[in-house]
Order: structure tokens, then C-alpha cells, then sequence
């Protein structure tokens, strides 16, 4: 039996105690080191016991260095990313958060409206239906189509952003709807329902389920391009859409439910939805090119 010196017991009782770490047992499942650090770095020693107890999987750290990564929703995403691999991890992530991946309506919460100018309205979150806003204004037949309310903070905004388009640009902007209590909403979802529940559910939102429900929300066009139909002369074709998209934030608007998103928000693009939510959400939401969907899930309700 060899005598071993000092510094050779030393190293030897280093080697054997470093076997025992998560760092030693990750990689020996085939984990890379930059691998094996973020994964120590990021998850919970439950997690990290399941990774020893299975064979390397891929998906793994892909899906804890993104950027709207949720430790709760690991195994969702893990799940999720399984049976869809040829989603990216980024819509993955985007998916899972707002609960997307369970399918629309499926499952549905009350709306926390705590929240204020920042209450969540989708396919998931909901209105009471005796719900009503207590600081709704009229909007001037100067500014709006027919008799439009909204929240007075929002008619200050618009009119704002109203006076900068028509000094930039020489049109002028106008409400075509804001302010819906539950029985007009009601009454718009069942007429999309004719057609068929799917339809219906792509263009329009259940009571309750409706964001116009809850005063922060103007549907827009101009006097110059009233139009929302597929044409070169309609709204979404128009140089003050264009100047909304990057703009809007400035005065607490966001575009609600933009073009590519609607595997997050649910809807089609509605290029003439905007929602109020403060100067500086909105702009955090612009500079992020996320949804209101995504930041609610990542900065509010996590």
C-alpha cells in the first residue's frame, strides 16, 4: 500500500469532494461547463436532482437563457417545447408565460384591477360583468365617430397625440370606438358568432374578455383613411399608422395587438387598436417588442 505526501492526500480529498458537487455530476451526464454553470446558476436544487436522475437534454439551457425566462414555468416549457420543436425558444418562452400553450379561454382568471391603468383583459383574464369605470369622459365629436367615452387620462393622451399628428403630418386622427359596458360587447361577439365560433373568437372578444370593457382602449383610424379593409387606401397603409407604431408610446399608447403576435395575444393584427398604459410602460414595451401579454406575464404577474 503507497504512502501518499501531504499535498498528494490534499488532492486526493479535493478530487473526491469536488465528485460530490452538482458541477462535477452535471457534466458527467454530458452538460457542457457553460452549460453546467447556468444551470447551477439558475435553478432550484429539485430541478438540478432531476437533471442527474435523466439523460442530457438539449432543450434545457436554451430554455433558462432566454430572456423572459420564468423558473416556475420550466417544466411547461420543457413540455411544451417537446411536442413543438420546431417553435423557438423565444415564442416558447412567450407562449407558456401568457398562457397561450393551454389554449384560448380554456382556462380564465378575474382580472386584477389593482392594476389600475395596467389591468390585464385577454382570452384568459376577464371583467366582472357589473364592472364600470368611474372617471369615463366623453370624447369630442371633434375627435371621435358617433358618442365614444373613455378614461379621462386617455382622452388627455389622445388629444395630445392627436395635436402632433395633425401638426406633423396633416391628418387627423378619430375614435371609432372606446368605452364598451358588457352588453354592447355582448351583442358585438354574438353578431361575429353567426359566422362561426372561430371567427368569432379571432375577430372579436367574449364579454367580459374585452379590453374596450375597460375605458384604456380607442380604436383609431383618420379623416384622411377611415378605411381597415385590405386596400392601398386603408388605415394600415397610411403614413400616420406608420407614425403611430413609432410613436404612440410617447403619450402612454401601445398598439395592442401588432402584426406576427397573434400566437400570444390571440387576435389577428388590429392596426387600429391602441391601449393605454402609461408613458413609461409603453415604452418599455416598444423599446422591448414584446405585447402587453408578455409584460404582464414577466414584470407583474410572476
Amino acid at each position: 500500500m503507497g504512502i501518499y505526501t501531504v499535498q498528494e492526500s490534499i488532492k486526493i480529498h479535493e478530487k473526491y469532494e469536488y465528485q460530490k458537487t452538482y458541477e462535477y455530476k452535471i457534466q458527467q451526464v454530458g452538460y457542457s461547463k457553460k452549460e453546467t454553470k447556468k444551470l447551477i446558476e439558475i435553478l432550484p436544487k429539485e430541478k438540478l436532482d432531476f437533471i442527474l436522475s435523466n439523460e442530457y437534454n438539449e432543450i434545457y439551457y436554451p430554455v433558462i437563457t432566454q430572456k423572459y425566462y420564468l423558473e416556475k414555468n420550466f417544466d411547461k416549457y420543457i413540455e411544451y417545447k417537446t411536442y413543438h420543436e420546431d417553435t423557438s425558444y423565444e415564442d416558447v418562452i412567450a407562449i407558456v408565460n401568457v398562457h397561450a400553450n393551454i389554449g384560448w379561454y380554456n382556462e380564465t382568471y378575474e382580472a386584477n384591477l389593482k392594476n389600475e391603468y395596467l389591468v390585464l383583459v385577454n382570452k384568459f383574464y376577464y371583467l366582472p360583468n357589473n364592472y364600470e369605470r368611474n372617471d369615463l369622459e366623453n370624447i369630442s365629436l371633434q375627435y371621435a365617430y358617433h358618442d365614444n367615452s373613455a378614461s379621462s387620462v386617455v382622452n388627455e393622451a389622445y388629444y395630445n397625440m392627436r395635436q402632433d399628428v395633425e401638426n406633423e403630418l396633416g391628418v387627423h386622427l378619430m375614435v371609432n370606438s372606446s368605452y364598451r359596458p358588457y352588453k354592447d360587447q355582448e351583442e358585438i361577439y354574438n353578431s361575429f358568432k353567426k359566422v362561426s365560433l372561430k371567427y368569432a373568437d379571432s375577430y372579436a372578444a367574449r364579454p367580459g374578455h374585452s379590453e374596450h370593457q375597460t375605458g384604456l382602449a380607442i380604436d383609431l383610424t383618420s379623416l384622411e383613411h377611415p378605411y381597415i379593409n385590405d386596400t392601398e387606401e386603408s388605415f394600415d397603409k397610411s403614413e400616420e399608422y406608420e407614425w403611430l407604431k413609432n410613436n404612440c408610446h410617447k403619450y402612454g399608447f401601445i398598439l395592442r395587438y401588432p402584426e406576427g403576435k397573434d400566437h400570444i395575444t390571440g387576435y389577428n393584427t388590429e392596426s387600429w387598436h391602441f391601449r393605454y398604459v402609461g408613458v413609461d410602460v409603453a415604452t418599455q414595451i416598444y423599446n422591448e417588442g414584446i405585447t402587453f401579454d408578455e409584460y404582464y406575464a414577466y414584470y407583474i404577474a410572476k
